[in-house]
Formats: structure tokens, sequence, C-alpha cells
């Protein structure tokens, strides 16, 4: 109960920080750069506390062992699996 709102209150702080200097870049050319590198990020960091708060926030009755299942696919197989690929992307040579 307390690891993941903690692990996710760290994070979001740390984003907000993070958000806070990236405005403070004088260039707009400078802030796009910024915000592009860290949304690849965000998105693995918002889909992995998505489905765990998901999880243990759910009713008991609803899903099951299949709804289980998927769920913990996806944040332990998808996001390190997508993760490599979001930062390739996001590479000069692969654009």
């Amino acid at each position: 109960i307390l690891i993941l709102p903690g692990t996710l209150i760290v994070t979001a702080v740390s984003y907000g920080c993070i958000i806070v200097t990236i405005l403070l870049i004088p260039s707009s050319a400078g802030r796009r750069k910024a915000f592009s590198t860290c949304s690849a990020h965000l998105m693995v960091v918002m889909v992995f506390y998505s489905t765990c708060i998901y999880r243990y926030i759910r009713p008991a009755q609803r899903g099951g062992q299949d709804s289980d299942k998927v769920l913990s696919l996806f944040f332990s197989v998808l996001t390190q699996t997508v993760n490599p690929y979001i930062y390739s992307l996001r590479n000069r040579q692969v654009k």
C-alpha cells in the first residue's frame, strides 16, 4: 500500500520539477526538444503506473485471473519491451 503511491509521488514530483525547468528554457526550440525527450519516457511511466494502480484498486469480483494475466503482461513485459523502441525512434539516425 505504501510502496506504489510512494514511488508514484516521487516520480510525479520529479516530473513536476523537470517541467518547471523546461518551461524556464528561453528558446522555444529548446523547450520543444526537451519536452519531446521527456514525453517518451513519461508515456512508459504512465503505462506502468496505470496498470499497477488499476490492478490494486479494482473490485475483487471484476476481471479475475485472465485480467490479472493481461495486466501483469503490461507492467512486466510491455513497458520493458517498448522502452528501447521509444528511445531509438527519438534517435537522429533512425529518423
